[in-house]
């Protein structure tokens, strides 16, 4: 039996943001729907932490061997019934009438969308100074994304309000388990390169939250941040690598996966590997661009001690 949709909310050791996740979960999902809460083998489960709501919509299910949030989202799409799905992460908020805009005005009236994601608000202070209330990734206009759109634009962590359709993740495969991180990026890029047509809503369509430090000291912190740039720019150059014809006939998607690897890798010191990978791209004056970015990120990187860190 479908249903209209399915909310997943992969959660590992945040048991305080995870209600707060849940209950704008049940807030913002149709009363025919479901939330399924994956727990990533979180202390306390999260089973326990969730014995308040009582409500027929919520599943909590317990992730297996593999661990973290690819396997975790998997599972959750195995058993979900909904014929779109949206992802939630468990330290962010649903705004309230998101699932119901897509449900109700988007999908019923452009047939041929895949997948979707919207502009989200901040809460809290970020590090570059943008306080509460900003709005962010708002850079496109509401509705189909167009090819010619700048391609940072075209994709979107899965934080971002991201939804998909049932039958089309089905088609196209579940999320690479094998990447550390960057496994967001790699699942746009495969939508992209299959060409599946996607919706941009200009209205947030969810609330992401900075940690604070009090709330660092006790929940989990963002998965980026604890993962080393040497493994994130391997994951950069696995999206590049794999997606050959995209990165042949999209110029844009070409020159930003570069840049990330680039970027990335120099801050962990491999100048060397930068440079012959710089070789590889299609034509000269690329090659020229990514060995002088490559030069220019090194030599700040090594000015500023933070070569090798996260």
């Amino acid at each position: 039996m479908t249903i209209p949709c399915t909310i997943l909310i992969p959660t590992k050791d945040r048991s305080n943001l995870l209600r707060r996740a849940v209950k704008s979960a049940l807030d913002a999902a149709p009363d025919n729907s479901e939330i399924i809460v994956i727990d990533d083998k979180s202390n306390p489960p999260a089973q326990i932490t969730l014995e308040e709501f009582d409500d027929p919509r919520l599943v909590c299910l317990v992730n297996g061997d593999k661990g973290g949030a690819a396997a975790a989202r998997n599972l959750g799409m195995k058993s979900a019934k909904g014929e779109v799905v949206f992802f939630l992460d468990d330290d962010d908020e649903f705004m309230a009438d998101y699932c119901r805009e897509i449900l109700d005005n988007i999908v019923p009236n452009h047939h041929g969308l895949a997948y979707g994601f919207s502009a989200y608000l901040v809460s809290g202070n970020k590090s570059d100074g943008k306080t509460e209330g900003t709005i962010e990734n708002n850079k496109l206009d509401q509705g189909i994304i167009a090819d010619t759109a700048p391609f940072r634009r075209r994709i979107c962590g899965f934080g971002m309000g991201f939804w998909i359709k049932r039958d089309v993740f089905e088609e196209l495969g579940p999320i690479d388990e094998a990447m550390a991180t960057n496994e967001d990026t790699e699942y746009l890029c495969r939508l992209i390169d299959a060409g599946k047509a996607a919706w941009f809503s200009a209205k947030p369509g969810v609330r992401v939250h900075q940690h604070s430090a009090e709330t660092a000291a006790t929940e989990l912190g963002h998965v980026t941040s604890r993962i080393q740039s040497a493994d994130r720019a391997q994951s950069f150059l696995i999206i590049y690598l794999r997606y050959q014809r995209l990165m042949k006939f999209d110029k844009q998607a070409r020159q930003h996966i570069a840049r990330r690897y680039i970027k990335l890798a120099t801050k962990s010191g491999m100048l060397g590997e930068c440079w012959k990978f710089a070789g590889t791209l299609p034509n000269l004056s690329e090659r020229i661009s990514a060995r002088y970015y490559a030069l220019v990120n090194f030599s700040a990187y090594r000015l500023s001690g933070k070569h090798s860190k996260t």
